[in-house]
């Protein structure tokens, strides 16, 4: 095959040329320095080349298959960018190969000389056109002309329309093929569509939420599914149009910073991204022998971004998430994270999609959104657990145990069908909280973070089904010895791989042990159907049948040994002083904190003959100072103007609008924000003696 060294150039398709200022040298310049920040192997490169056939396909892909996810023949397009990289990389041994320059037109050939297409329409106009994209600019100088024209023809698929992420993927995709033929006009017009989509979005629109969650397909949180991909696309463009005159501005640059390091850095963990913020996508790490996109996967992707974002980003950015609380009030999404280990809880509202599923993924994935909280500490407690999982008893849930299948979620997903979900940050615990309203069971949750704590209470928990209602506390994998104390025939605490579970309230706990099995085809419709056994530790509250108005409270005490626990139990927990259908509070350090979720309006006792009269229902936390106290609150709801309160005792008020004193009681409000962007956000006062 003759491969042509300067392929005869079109003048209208391919003239050098300055448009606007733009220098088209400098931008493919910049697209090759992109792809060639990654490393490639020359074995890996040299494997590519054996496994491919005489007619320049890859013996290993299924070209016939037609699915409308994990479409294989994409694969070919992917290794092109890889065998191109090589080709033009200095320190490959395959660097201007002739060998590799036949190659790549070869394969380049035999993809646009066939049809080979998906069921999915966005492998049609998204995935093929931003696979062949880069390996016509990377090798442009070695394509001929009518493979070149056969290859535009193929990206002719895109054009600029739709939302969010898809929106980025088309535009990057029509800029690649007019950079090419040096078609100003459209050129632009995708650099302006792409650099257009880095905007802060409104509350519950598609897009970069105030709090720096992403959504996609709704009001629904994507952090690694859309939303990684959509920080990996404007990156590489940042990248691409960096120091040319249609760069980034530095507004939209520090957006992306902040989506970067207040939100996606949030969700990784010990190597792995966090499994509650990979919206529909449970999968595995490998898939028919190759690497997928599971949690090592995105881990791996989303520190690639941190690299190249440092390429060109001037800020001391961190290399690692703190220690700290955070509530995702736009996302119903929690997350804390200390030293000894990584906690996470995901819900749903009226305001935010809990959960979603589409072609052929996360099918079991029915009760995904409410309240699931995963412990982690070393970080692979869950990671692939999924085909085992017994998903109607997903850790911290609270489910009735019918015997019907679960069913199959839909694109449009479901809501909680309550507003009451939120989070608190205080100075020294963390509140996340929400009334579950769903498939005509009702239960009013709690969880509270402190130290290496998570104290979980329940209540209102009510149904007219006729099945048991469970709380799952966990449901993970057994790793070695398990450990029970009862109190009179009671299972009342557990220990099993360095976590103690302690009832609070004197109430039977279940421990499940043993070999579940389960295989991938029932999370995903086109994996096999092979049977996975693993060994499962699960401990559980079981509330009976139609229940009414049942309850539970238990701690689960982290990082601790079996010896250490009985000490922890003994001396280092909370104090309970209300768990009612309206509120659950919780006393730390002596009174000095208490953290309340009020569902409804509500007066608890506060210590030292104190009354807290809670006249709307809110999150809230009191840290006692030497002359009153510090009071952070927060509207779970996102609808109230204000939250109205009385307490024992004469007070003046700080940051308070409207207070009154009237006898030996003082009123006061909290005013809450107008902007909706900062609605379900911490608000503040303190009451000094007077």
């Amino acid at each position: 095959m003759k491969i042509y060294k300067h392929a005869i150039t079109v003048a209208l398709i391919f003239s050098y040329q300055l448009i606007f200022g733009i220098n088209l040298d400098q931008l493919k310049q910049n697209l090759k320095d992109f792809y060639l920040l990654e490393k490639v192997s020359d074995s890996e490169v040299q494997q590519m080349l054996e496994s491919m056939n005489k007619d320049f396909s890859f013996g290993d892909i299924d070209y016939e298959m037609h699915r409308r996810s994990n479409w294989k023949p994409r694969e070919h397009l992917i290794r092109l960018i890889t065998l191109a990289t090589a080709y033009e990389n200095t320190n490959s041994k395959y660097y201007k190969s002739d060998r590799m320059a036949e190659s790549i037109v070869g394969a380049l050939n035999f993809w646009t000389y066939n049809n080979f297409f998906s069921d999915n329409w966005w492998y049609q106009e998204i995935g093929v056109p931003q696979n062949i994209g880069p390996t016509l600019i990377i090798c442009q100088s070695i394509i001929p002309d009518s493979t070149m024209m056969k290859s535009l023809e193929v990206m002719d698929k895109s054009r600029i329309y739709m939302t969010g992420q898809n929106k980025i993927w088309l535009s990057g995709n029509v800029f690649m093929r007019e950079l090419v033929r040096g078609n100003d006009r459209l050129m632009c017009a995708a650099a302006d569509t792409i650099k257009s989509v880095l905007v802060p979005s409104k509350p519950y629109e598609e897009g970069i939420q105030p709090d720096y969650s992403f959504h996609q397909h709704g009001p629904q949180p994507q952090f690694g599914n859309y939303g990684l991909h959509f920080a990996e696309d404007l990156i590489k463009w940042i990248f691409i149009f960096n120091k040319t005159s249609i760069a980034f501005p530095p507004q939209k640059v520090d957006l992306m910073r902040k989506l970067m390091f207040e939100g996606q850095q949030k969700v990784v963990y010990k190597g792995k991204y966090e499994i509650l913020a990979t919206g529909r996508q449970i999968f595995p790490e490998m898939v028919n022998g190759a690497k997928y996109r599971g949690p090592i996967a995105k881990y791996e992707l989303y520190k690639n971004l941190e690299k190249i974002f440092t390429e060109f980003d001037t800020h001391n950015n961190p290399e690692n998430a703190p220690n700290e609380y955070i509530h995702f009030r736009n996302s119903d999404y929690s997350l804390y994270r200390t030293d000894e280990f990584f906690s996470a809880v995901r819900m749903s509202s009226q305001r935010v999609i809990g959960a979603e599923a589409g072609n052929g993924e996360n099918q079991l994935g029915y009760h995904l959104g409410d309240g699931t909280n995963l412990i982690y500490r070393r970080g692979d407690e869950y990671h692939e657990i999924y085909p085992v999982w017994n998903w109607k008893k997903l850790p911290g849930t609270t489910t009735v145990q019918d015997t019907a299948k679960l069913p199959v979620l839909t694109w449009s997903g479901y809501k909680n069908e309550s507003h009451f979900t939120g989070g608190l940050k205080s100075e020294a615990v963390g509140i996340t909280a929400f009334k579950y309203r769903r498939d005509s069971l009702q239960a009013n949750k709690s969880y509270f973070f402190i130290d290496n704590k998570i104290y979980a209470l329940g209540s209102a928990i009510t149904t007219n089904r006729n099945f048991n209602v469970v709380t799952t506390i966990n449901q993970c994998y057994k790793k070695g010895d398990v450990h029970i104390a009862k109190n009179n025939e009671t299972i009342t605490s557990v220990w099993h791989d360095s976590i103690a579970y302690v009832s609070l309230c004197r109430q039977q706990l279940k421990v499940n042990q043993g070999v579940q099995t389960g295989n991938w085809q029932r999370i995903l419709t086109w994996q096999n159907d092979s049977l996975i056994s693993k060994d499962i530790f699960s401990l559980e509250v079981n509330h009976g049948t139609q229940p009414v108005n049942g309850k539970y409270a238990y701690v689960s005490i982290v990082g601790v040994s079996e010896a250490e626990a009985g000490q922890a139990i003994e001396k280092c927990l909370g104090t309970i002083i209300a768990h009612s259908d309206e509120v659950h509070a919780l006393s730390f350090n002596q009174g000095r904190t208490i953290a309340i979720s009020a569902f409804e309006p509500c007066e608890i006792e506060i210590g030292d003959k104190k009354k807290l009269v809670i006249k709307s229902p809110c999150l809230l936390c009191l840290n006692r100072l030497n002359d009153g106290w510090a009071i952070d609150a927060v509207d779970p709801s996102q609808q109230q103007e204000k939250l109205s309160f009385e307490i024992t005792g004469k007070y003046q008020l700080q940051n308070a609008l409207h207070s009154k004193i009237a006898g030996s009681v003082t009123s006061f409000d909290i005013t809450l924000p107008e902007n909706r962007d900062e609605k379900g956000m911490k608000n503040s006062v303190i009451l000094v003696t007077n």
